[in-house]
């Protein structure tokens, strides 16, 4: 696979199980409502170490650009802030494949449902 392909997102989802399921395969071996439960508290805890990083980052942009503080502009941070995007985005397609939810189908739901409600 190569960047700048155009790949929809159930195709990423699948290719990132593989990646996962190939480089960590003990992981994927769950015996149990208990082993999936830590495997859920695992992936959430990942998520929200990636988010943490992602508001690290824009902290910082605001420092400077709001605050007058040391920190980065956003286009200083804009590679940084892609790459810890990037991280949310693997762990939600993993957590998501994990629990076998297709978030493509979830997302149109959800759109349906804010479109009534906003």
């Amino acid at each position: 696979m190569r960047a700048g392909a155009e790949v929809e997102l159930r195709e990423l989802a699948k290719i990132q199980a593989q990646f996962s399921g190939e480089k960590f395969p003990h992981f994927w071996r769950v015996e149990g409502d208990r082993d999936a439960a830590l495997r859920l508290e695992y992936f959430t805890n990942a998520l929200a170490g990636e988010v943490g990083e992602l508001a690290n980052v824009v902290k910082k942009v605001v420092r400077a650009t709001v605050y007058g503080g040391k920190g980065l502009t956003l286009q200083e941070a804009l590679p940084k802030i892609e790459e810890e995007l990037t991280d949310v985005f693997i762990y939600v397609l993993t957590m998501a494949s994990f629990l076998g939810i297709d978030l493509e189908q979830a997302y149109f739901k959800k759109l349906e449902e804010n479109m009534k409600r906003f």
